[in-house]
């Protein structure tokens, strides 16, 4: 076991034998002073360091050497680091009380026993708590020997709240552990709040109840027929529950007409252990029970408003119709056999008849976000007689809108970062909040500040949450820090967010789709664009990453698309580009064994990964068609990148490339060009692969040979484009001859202008 060190000495400056004191740690038989404090006159700082040697044994030390300093000679006390706490579990809980259970460490390690020693208890409910061995809640006396049984209570906790716990072993000089284990423990749910039976007939029984004051992350309820064993042995007992903690009812079918039932709820927490309430009881009533329908599933579709059902109906007998009916209320009043409903009616409880047909599925269209929706089926036959009820619920809800803004900057120290960002106002497909300065909770709950030190495939450290009110946020940096990227997210309290831009202290961004692979990097001098101020929209301007899947072309091995959206709107600004190609795009290719990965959707023949050099490049779409961009590959991290100025749809797909600078024909965009400022074929870009980074050059003639202009850089790296102009103005109607020059290869063509 490595051994850590904490010593104190007292050395003298030479000068002037003015005292000070060094602190660092040992390990062997050198130490280097990590830190240590100034003399009077500020003649002793940090930065110039020195280092001290101890003779094996007691730590007595022969020498210290270091510019202007001496050191009397003697022995230094050594106390060794205690271990850290390896794992904490819960023992007990109740709505209000944790009881937790660990190992004790030892002096050094788990070797030694403590004796007068302290332990340091710090518990938060926020996952994003910082924590360390000087910041605690509750300190208290302990000798423990390693290995020893520990357990305390935690009380005055909320129920139904999951708390974060770290406890620190420290020596009697309050030399403390380093770090220790996590637990991660949810306190009991409170109990359901005056259960009732809310509907009762010869099959079944519904259970309803009030919301416990905290919550709960489900419910469950249990009927027997023997009390759970208590009155005889046997029975069978039936269970249900419920999917999540809004639903206030239960049904449990498949009972037994005119037998007593004793029923109990419980409460669950996130972790599923249950708190039971105390038993009910009732009897079902006398009847015939007809089938209802089975397999009942819904489907939300939150962008279009709607919910899919479908259900399967019984075959025996087989029912007139099924009657599907809409609430916002968990618990259904149902239809009293003999009552006739039709689609549209509203009834007594405040349901809406969907629909009566015998149809075996429903889609409903024109719902609201963020509103829990219920629906309750009940099977018609004949005289208008009813079976149980079936239900479903679903909930609505779109993250909301990543914010947009977003900027870092250094303070002139360069000691501290501070983000600033606009509001989130609207759900990602730009519909605002019902109230845009007070957004309920399932539209818009906090704000996670988040920051990565890697670009390829970053691995994100939450470093705060903040209020929806919050537009900044600082943090201290060190000139020996990495170079973080950070991110803000707006999140729900469903949880819900919509992956967000990333910015870095110098102001470039970065755009990451959802394998946080393929990556779209935007430098500082670009990055400016994004906001209202600076691009045409006149929004601010959010680029988010999709990956395309099965909506993408055949013959690709990945595909992602790059969409900017205006803020708040959500609107898609097709063809959004920036000022110039500084942009670097990059995507990620996947392989297996010895060959790339086509894609799921769209195989192709196989090609080897040392080939992906000469048989793998990226294609851009411009709006009518997908075009050959090349690219670099780099065979190392399985990107294929390209600098350009133009955000959408990029694929790798299979192509055949030479060694050196090519062109051919299928790199011109437009052999025939209207330069009439329309927007519309205005523009001839020649695109070609430039493997080398070559230099290249592109001009136009007439066909006289006469030089007409030379062709300007296009929207990605390696391109050259033409607008059909000479000296600012347009040419004449007519035939063109282009010439590109690379690597002392030149290529030729024509092209038409059309006035």
């Amino acid at each position: 076991m490595k051994r850590a060190a904490l010593f104190f000495l007292a050395f003298s400056l030479a000068a002037n034998w003015q005292r000070a004191e060094a602190v660092g740690e040992m390990s062997g038989g050198s130490m280097n002073v990590a830190r240590w404090a100034g003399n009077s006159q500020g003649q002793v700082s940090s930065g110039g360091g020195f280092s001290l040697n101890t003779s094996i044994g007691e730590a007595a030390f022969s020498s210290v050497s270091a510019a202007g300093f001496s050191v009397n000679p003697g022995y230094i006390k050594l106390a060794a680091q205690p271990g850290s706490v390896v794992s904490i579990t819960a023992v007990s809980k109740s709505t209000g009380t944790l009881e937790l259970a660990w190992a004790a460490p030892g002096a050094d390690g788990f070797l030694g026993s403590v004796g007068n020693g302290v332990y340091r208890l710090d518990y938060s409910s926020d996952q994003a708590h910082a924590f360390g061995p000087t910041v605690f809640k509750t300190e208290f006396s302990t000798s423990v020997v390693p290995g020893q049984a520990q357990q305390l209570a935690i009380e005055g906790l909320q129920p139904n709240t999951t708390y974060y716990t770290r406890i620190y072993l420290g020596d009697a000089e309050k030399v403390m552990a380093a770090n220790s284990a996590l637990s991660a423990e949810s306190t009991i749910s409170d109990l359901p709040v005056n259960p009732y039976f809310s509907a009762v007939s010869a099959c079944k029984a519904t259970i309803s109840w009030l919301l416990p004051s905290g919550g709960a992350a489900g419910y469950s309820s249990d009927a027997s027929t023997t009390s759970f064993g208590i009155l005889s042995p046997g029975g069978s007992i039936k269970t249900a529950s419920t999917p999540n903690g809004l639903q206030v009812s239960l049904t449990i079918s498949g009972l037994s007409p005119l037998t007593s039932y004793f029923f109990r709820v419980a409460s669950l927490n996130w972790q599923g252990e249950k708190n039971f309430t105390t038993l009910i009881t009732t009897t079902t009533r006398s009847g015939t029970c007809l089938p209802g329908v089975s397999d009942l599933s819904a489907a939300g579709n939150a962008r279009s408003r709607a919910i899919s059902l479908t259900w399967l109906n019984p075959s025996g007998p087989s029912p007139e119709g099924i009657v599907v009916m809409l609430s916002t209320s968990a618990a259904s009043a149902g239809i009293a056999d003999g009552t006739e409903v039709s689609p549209g009616q509203i009834l007594a409880d405040g349901s809406v008849v969907k629909s009566t047909q015998a149809a075996a599925s429903l889609n409903d269209s024109g719902l609201t976000l963020d509103t829990t929706f219920f629906y309750h089926l009940m099977a018609k036959y004949t005289g208008a007689l009813y079976s149980v009820g079936v239900s479903t619920e679903v909930f609505l809800d779109l993250p909301p809108m990543a914010p947009a803004g977003l900027t870092a900057a250094l303070n002139p120290a360069r000691t501290a970062v501070t983000l600033s960002w606009k509001p989130v106002t609207t759900n990602t497909d730009g519909s605002g909040f019902r109230a845009a300065g007070s957004p309920m909770a399932a539209e818009l709950s906090h704000y996670r500040i988040e920051k990565s030190s890697s670009v390829g495939a970053p691995s994100w450290i939450t470093v705060s949450t903040l209020p929806i009110n919050a537009q900044t946020y600082t943090e201290a940096v060190n000139p020996g820090d990495p170079a973080y990227i950070y991110r803000v997210s707006a999140i729900d309290s469903l949880g819900a967010e919509e992956s967000a831009m990333g910015v870095d202290t110098a102001q470039g961004m970065y755009v990451f789709s959802p394998d946080q692979v393929a990556r779209l990097e935007i430098p500082s001098d670009l990055s400016g664009e994004l906001l209202a101020a600076n691009n045409p929209s006149g929004s601010d301007v959010l680029i988010r990453a999709v990956d395309e899947g099965s909506d993408a072309p055949k013959n690709i091995f990945s595909s992602v698309r790059f969409e900017a959206v205006k803020n708040h709107t959500g609107e898609v600004l097709d063809g959004f580009k920036f000022s110039r190609p500084g942009l670097s795009v990059a995507v990620r290719y996947e392989v297996s064994g010895n060959n790339i990965t086509p894609s799921a959707f769209s195989p192709q023949g196989q090609i080897s990964a040392g080939d992906a050099a000469q048989r793998l490049g990226l294609y851009w779409n411009n709006g009518e068609k997908y075009v050959k961009l090349y690219g670099k590959v780099d065979t190392v991290n399985q990107l294929v990148s390209v600098k350009t100025a133009m955000t959408g749809n990029y694929q790798i797909r299979g192509i055949y490339r030479d060694l050196g600078v090519h062109f051919d024909i299928s790199g011109l965009t437009n052999r025939a060009i209207t330069p009439n400022g329309d927007g519309l074929n205005d523009t001839a870009v020649f695109i070609f692969d430039n493997p080398r980074d070559s230099a290249f050059s592109g001009k136009i003639f007439d066909l006289s040979g006469a030089f007409v202009a030379a062709m300007a850089p296009g929207p990605t790296d390696n391109t050259l484009q033409w607008d059909g102009k000479a000296n600012g103005r347009p040419v004449s109607g007519g035939a063109y001859v282009y010439q590109i020059r690379a690597e002392e290869k030149t290529f030729n063509g024509t092209l038409l202008v059309i006035r």
